[in-house]
């Protein structure tokens, strides 16, 4: 598997291989190993951007959740194929952060999603901002 910026600071994508451990008995993605790609493309954009989310939960800041998802399912995605997962963040809020996936097998697209991230307290689990230092490197 490997990174590769498409336009630095707009888009990213991540390219992963279908195994068989990613697809039923026919050959075919399971629904839920596509919010697995799009995690990994989006810890490697913030990666990239210079957020290391193990570092944020060490701190005292605050780290990630998804608190909403939405996935249109266009085509089936199966064993062997070469995925490409990109993201564009659409929106930067007060607290959350809109991003747009898209995943494409050659150029046809498989799935598209919006994934809301949410920036929460470590003790209390509750949304705050987003610091300004996250919000200027993702920007």
């Amino acid at each position: 598997m490997r990174f590769m910026p498409i336009e630095p600071f707009i888009m990213n994508a991540y390219t992963v291989t279908v195994f068989l451990e990613d697809t039923d008995v026919g050959g075919i993605v399971y629904h839920s190993r596509y919010l697995n790609f799009m995690e990994r493309c989006r810890t490697r954009f913030f990666c990239h951007k210079g957020i290391d989310h193990a570092q944020l939960i060490a701190s005292d800041e605050g780290h990630f959740l998804v608190s909403h998802a939405t996935i249109d399912f266009k085509k089936p995605a199966r064993l062997g194929d070469e995925l490409t997962v990109t993201i564009d963040i659409a929106e930067i809020r007060g607290a959350s952060i809109v991003c747009k996936h898209v995943i494409k097998a050659q150029e046809n697209v498989i799935a598209q999603a919006t994934v809301i991230i949410v920036f929460v307290n470590h003790p209390s689990g509750r949304p705050v901002r987003i610091p300004g230092l996250i919000k200027s490197k993702i920007s």
